[in-house]
């Protein structure tokens, strides 16, 4: 008997990168925790990863995610991206402030 599963499964950690200096152990650290959350999401169900992180853009996130997933021994699509609330704003002018992202992914 397999580890127990769940239909959708949450993982919203404290910044792993917060700033360039950990950008690389903080990478490794995502794609950990999506290694580890992968199996235990029921086929069709929901992994959701979540990322506080200002040194660890959009797409380096994405695929640290992805990477993990696969390493996880699971397949799975991009259904959603989301950012910050409106009542968290972005400064263009200044790029950390877009440092709240998350990936909701439909596993295999």
């Amino acid at each position: 008997q397999g580890p127990e599963r769940f239909e959708l499964v949450i993982c919203d950690p404290p910044a792993f990168a917060p700033a360039k200096p950990a950008l690389e152990a903080g990478l490794r650290a995502y794609e950990r925790l999506a290694r580890l959350a992968a199996p235990l999401v029921s086929p069709g169900g929901y992994l959701v990863l979540c990322s506080c992180s200002h040194a660890a853009d959009l797409a380096a996130f994405r695929n640290a995610s992805a990477r993990g997933i696969g390493r996880g021994g699971r397949r799975g699509q991009i259904i959603h991206t989301g950012f910050a609330a409106g009542d968290h704003p972005v400064l263009p002018q200044l790029a950390e402030s877009s440092y709240l992202k998350s990936l909701v992914f439909r596993l295999d």
